[in-house]
């Protein structure tokens, strides 16, 4: 993997070569028309970056310039998308203005100065790079005593994915660039006009969302036509709710003809999980720290990573992975699988602890957080969205509804208006 670090600094130059160094092979550069030079060089060599990382703030030409320059080489060359440089942005900035620049100008992600190790690495690793062996390595622990799991060692199918890890044998599924773009503009301040101009270059997301919000369930009098007229209908909340449940779903597509119906069905559980875990933080008027429909959505990830990890394996070895083993890892380690996934994705401490515990018996009531994801999560499992049956006959049994306050009228209400956004979305999003 070739990177290309573009930073008048010195100081910062050598710390991010000095954090590459476990990425792959570096080079450096003081000024954006030197990082031009590089990638124009690197090109007509056959040897592109696979990485660039611009300083916005640099002398001649500055990172913002740089940027626009390396997309047009790119454009010019008819390089496809998917063989483009990712290209980070560092700054000490975080402004609106600044942020919509880069993002319009082609940029994937910004690192934030004063910047970390952890910080570039969880970056890097989001995108879908690999650590060598000895840096930031993957892996899954054994369990804690009193979880899911026949035994506290490890399957013989897992130690395989573990040591395929280590090995840098196995990429890791990245996280849609849009989810985070999005993010970024909406942590910046962003309005319904930067992010209907920001959507308008993704033509299937801007068609889905007008759709969705001339649906029954958001439409109003006059039908929407454009997408600012759409985004104002749903609101920027659940504009970036839908945009995210979009962007998810192609995470899903299997590879694999032999996952199709499994891949289906973890997409089914993951959504409507969203739902409710929506409709539950409406329905008690509370509010979380993080967005509870996401939230839903990524709870189970890690049993998405553990399939496609497998599914790799399986055409690498050709040797075929038995049903009760594979559905014997899902179960005992998807939780933690989904942890490292979601800190490489760089989301907060709350996604992962959702992701390893929405799923024991008994949960941390002081987290309203998990209590919601879990008992969303058992309530759609009763609904039949999922891969089994949480074995409660009386949802208002279950300890997070207890919790919550949730009674039998408030727990129907949910059931019923998941059964209504699961049908009015499918075709939507599908």
């Amino acid at each position: 993997m070739k990177i290309l670090v573009a930073d008048d600094e010195l100081v910062s130059r050598k710390k991010l070569q000095k954090i590459l160094k476990d990425v792959g092979e570096c080079e450096a550069v003081m000024d954006g028309i030197s990082a031009v030079e590089a990638c124009r060089d690197a090109w007509e060599n056959s040897s592109p970056f696979d990485l660039v990382i611009l300083d916005i703030l640099m002398p001649e030409m500055d990172g913002t310039e740089a940027l626009r320059a390396i997309r047009r080489l790119e454009d010019e060359s008819d390089v496809p998308k998917d063989r483009r440089a990712k290209i980070f942005m560092v700054t000490v900035q975080s402004d609106k203005e600044t942020i919509l620049t880069c993002v319009k100008a082609g940029c994937d992600d910004f690192i934030t100065k004063p910047f970390t190790y952890d910080t570039v690495i969880g970056k890097v690793q989001r995108h879908g790079f690999t650590v060598r062996e000895g840096g930031a390595g993957m892996d899954l622990p054994d369990r804690e005593p009193g979880s899911p799991g026949e035994d506290g060692g490890r399957s013989g199918l897992l130690e395989k994915i573990i040591t395929r890890f280590k090995r840098g044998e196995i990429n890791l599924p990245t996280l849609p660039q849009i989810h985070s773009k999005f993010k970024e503009l909406v942590d910046a301040g962003a309005n319904i006009q930067d992010i209907a101009e920001f959507l308008k270059s993704d033509a299937a997301i801007t068609s889905k969302l007008i759709s969705i919000s001339n649906s029954s369930y958001y439409r109003g009098v006059v039908e929407n036509r454009t997408l600012d007229q759409a985004i104002s209908r749903l609101g920027l909340e659940t504009t970036q709710q839908t945009v995210n449940a979009i962007a998810n779903h192609e995470l899903y597509l299997a590879k694999d003809r032999k996952y199709t119906d499994l891949m289906d069905r973890l997409w089914e559980h993951a959504l409507s999980c969203a739902h409710a875990a929506q409709i539950v933080t409406e329905s008690l008027r509370i509010s979380l720290q993080e967005d509870p429909f996401t939230l839903g959505l990524l709870h189970d990830i890690g049993k998405l990573l553990l399939v496609q990890v497998v599914g790799e394996m399986e055409k690498k070895t050709s040797e075929a992975v038995e049903s009760r083993e594979l559905f014997q890892v899902l179960g005992a380690y998807h939780d933690k699988a989904g942890a490292v996934l979601l800190k490489r994705w760089c989301f907060s401490e709350i996604y992962v602890n959702v992701a390893l515990r929405h799923h024991l018996d008994e949960i941390d009531s002081s987290s309203r957080e998990l209590m919601v994801i879990h008992f969303a999560n058992i309530l759609v499992r009763a609904m039949g969205y999922g891969l089994d049956d949480p074995g409660y006959e009386d949802l208002s049994a279950v300890p997070s509804a207890q919790e919550l306050g949730l009674n039998s009228d408030m727990i129907a209400h949910v059931q019923k208006t998941v059964t209504q956004r699961m049908e009015e979305q499918k075709h939507y999003l599908d």
